[in-house]
């Protein structure tokens, strides 16, 4: 008789263990649905594509002499021009860079004509051995150097420009990618600072 109840309780046990129910499945089906929305939405998150170009300015209203410009740059030309056996230039403008008939698509030297509430970022990286991935300061290092940098709203230049950093993170024969920061505050000085991303087209 012993025996008989313990088959009984094993057969009870394996039924309550058997297939899910009707009820159970549908609750299962719904949990899992519940993480697939979750995963497609942390993937998306992660996609999210980044601009091309991304520059904030910050610090400018430190100083009474220029306009109030912090934000970020409206980015409409962006290029660099050939020439990376000895160095490379580029510009950075939120205004449209038109192409000299003469001289062709080239970087300003000097002091630039920047149209009325314009913004323009121009530097100049001096390499010996054509441009590299890697990072770019004022100082000499095995790349090359930061030969120099300036930032221009309209006609007055937003100087200085302290311990600027450029790191190029991608070259190819159509573009340069990279990144930019500059130091906004130091313990005795405040400075205008540039800090964010950037793609050049190569002219």
């Amino acid at each position: 008789m012993k025996v008989f109840y313990l088959m009984l309780g094993l057969l009870v046990l394996a039924m309550g263990c058997g297939e899910a129910t009707p009820e159970t499945q549908a609750e299962n089906t719904e949990d899992a649905t519940d993480i697939a929305d979750v995963q497609e939405e942390v993937v998306e998150e992660v996609v999210e594509e980044i601009a091309d170009n991304d520059i904030i300015i910050s610090g400018t209203e430190r100083d009474e002499d220029f306009p109030n410009i912090d934000g970020q740059m409206e980015v409409v030309s962006a290029f660099a021009e050939e020439g990376f056996d000895y160095g490379v230039e580029f510009l950075i403008s939120t205004y449209q860079i038109e192409e000299d008939p003469q001289f062709g698509w080239s970087v300003p030297t000097g002091i630039p004509s920047v149209p009325e509430g314009g913004l323009i970022l121009t530097c100049r990286l001096n390499v010996e051995d054509g441009l590299q991935v890697g990072e770019y300061t004022s100082e000499d290092n095995e790349l090359g150097r930061i030969g120099n940098i300036g930032l221009y709203h309209s006609s007055c230049r937003i100087n200085p420009i302290s311990s600027p950093v450029i790191v190029i993170t991608e070259v190819t024969d159509e573009y340069i990618k990279g990144e930019i920061s500059t130091v906004g505050e130091t313990e005795y000085q405040q400075f205008a600072a540039i800090n964010g991303h950037f793609k050049l087209e190569i002219l």
